[in-house]
């Protein structure tokens, strides 16, 4: 059985590695006999290696999947351990590396006048055996021949570069290493911005025309002319061992919708209307039809023809997966607090009855809570939790921090937001929370927002005449407010927070 993580530390298995000069130096690097690595690579069938599909591309046609099984699979996750601690990729490669994504890129082109995009044609296709080959003998890895060939037969499929392996994207980035440099030193020469994500190039411009050594127009009509590029710029994609699909070359002008990956970036990035739209259809259609029928008409109407789900067997899981992943990519783009996010989100919530993470979090982060009770722990028992208990009876929405914290969650996001949402705020002052640190600061924080008209601060005291009079010397703030002594009996408070509301 292989294991998927590697045993030894990185640090040693990427000195060994980089000393690879046979089959077995590498068969040690991944921790496997070499007897069984030549059998996976050489002995399997193409069908016991990889799994064969195809996906449906998003503009039409279809794009072949070659995913390897098992033995393969677990190799190459090894391997792209090592690979990923020895190559860093510059910052204009935005595509499959860490902390990057199709929003960093689009942010280096908003509110340009100009924005060129280039599509590479087949760019896994155009990266063979002896490329790969030819990768892991060069710098930084500088294998022997024997090492670096059975690395390359490892990555490669049929002589290329497969799409379905967790090791492609990464090789294919740093073979398209030359075409970077090439691409950067024109981007410098005529004062453009380049950033690369996977096959889908990138220039752009501020300046109020974009150089016809670059791209240009050909027609009158900047909307419906053909896209011409500069001999500068094919010359380097071709030298690179690249090539343009010419249908996807775009020259967006100033004042139109300008995209990138997929992201307008007119202003800033941001998600298509069309796809917003998209989400809005899925959350009607659940709530109009039903979970099961709008998942039975989404699957005739849009899901792959390898998808066959029985009429019967239908549960709604794939209609779900494919609207929370719809919405958590609205929410990569626009942030948690984007107002669409928000709404869409709290619709699912009362839609689903189990509702992912994502969304149960946005919908407890934008509930309204009538109470919030500020206390010191040594007072939660005996005064904070009867006090939540009746007013919760009356109808009464009170935020305790034990009824609402779970594991895991951030106590200061919860408190902060919590705190922001009350309507009141009732502080329990007692000997105990006039002295805590946390208690002071929610006081002085209601207190604030009770001055610019956002909340109402109750105090409650805890004590005798003479205690009351400390804590109020204590907190000048509310000195000459009218308070409540606590009398081990919760009526009156209910009563005075009913009335503080019907008066509303």
């Amino acid at each position: 059985m292989l294991n998927v993580k590697l045993k030894s530390t990185i640090g040693n298995t990427v000195k060994i590695f980089l000393s690879s000069q046979n089959t077995e130096d590498v068969a040690n690097v991944l921790e496997i006999p070499t007897r069984q690595l030549l059998y996976l690579i050489y002995t399997l069938t193409d069908e016991e290696r990889y799994s064969m599909f195809f996906l449906p591309k998003k503009r039409g046609g279809q794009r072949e999947i070659s995913a390897p099984r098992k033995g393969i699979s677990i190799l190459q996750k090894k391997l792209l351990t090592i690979i990923d601690s020895i190559w860093h990729p510059k910052p204009w490669v935005q595509g499959f590396t860490n902390s990057r994504s199709i929003l960093t890129n689009a942010r280096h082109h908003k509110k340009k006048s100009y924005v060129l995009n280039i599509d590479l044609k087949d760019f896994y296709g155009s990266i063979n055996f002896g490329r790969v080959r030819g990768l892991f003998m060069s710098y930084p890895f500088k294998l022997g021949h024997k090492a670096a060939t059975i690395i390359a037969q490892l990555v490669t499929f049929n002589n290329l570069l497969p799409q379905g392996a967790s090791t492609s994207p990464i090789i294919s980035n740093m073979i398209a290493f030359k075409l970077d440099n090439m691409l950067v030193k024109i981007a410098r020469r005529y004062h453009l911005t380049y950033t690369r994500y996977a096959d889908d190039i990138t220039f752009s411009t501020t300046k109020s025309n974009f150089p016809k050594e670059i791209a240009e127009i050909e027609g009158t009509n900047p909307s419906t002319g053909n896209i011409k590029l500069g001999h500068i710029l094919e010359k380097a994609i071709k030298e690179s061992g690249f090539s343009v699909n010419y249908k996807k070359v775009r020259l967006q002008i100033p004042f139109v919708r300008q995209e990138v990956t997929g992201l307008t970036v007119n202003e800033f990035p941001n998600v298509e209307r069309r796809f917003i739209r998209n989400v809005r259809a899925m959350v009607y259609a659940w709530r109009k039809h039903g979970l099961i029928e709008a998942e039975r008409e989404y699957i005739n109407k849009y899901a792959s023809r390898k998808l066959e789900i029985p009429s019967g067997k239908l549960k709604g899981s794939y209609y779900k997966n494919v609207l929370y992943g719809k919405l958590a990519y609205i929410k990569m783009i626009r942030g948690e607090d984007d107002q669409i996010f928000i709404k869409y989100c709290l619709q699912l919530a009362e839609l689903d009855s189990d509702p992912p993470k994502q969304i149960q979090k946005a919908k407890e982060m934008h509930e309204q809570y009538d109470v919030f009770l500020c206390h010191a722990s040594e007072d939660k028992e005996d005064i904070a939790k009867p006090i939540f208990e009746d007013l919760s009876n009356a109808g009464i929405i009170v935020f305790l921090d034990d009824k609402y914290i779970k594991w895991g969650d951030s106590f200061v996001e919860k408190i902060n937001h919590a705190l922001g949402k009350a309507k009141y705020v009732i502080a329990i002052l007692s000997s105990n929370s006039v002295t805590k640190a946390w208690p002071v600061k929610e006081i002085n924080a209601s207190i604030a927002r009770e001055i610019v008209g956002k909340q109402k601060f109750l105090p409650l005291m805890v004590g005798d005449g003479k205690e009351i009079q400390s804590f109020q010397d204590e907190m000048p703030l509310i000195s000459d407010k009218k308070y409540l002594i606590w009398k081990n009996d919760t009526s009156e408070i209910v009563d005075k927070i009913k009335s503080l509301m019907s008066s509303k």
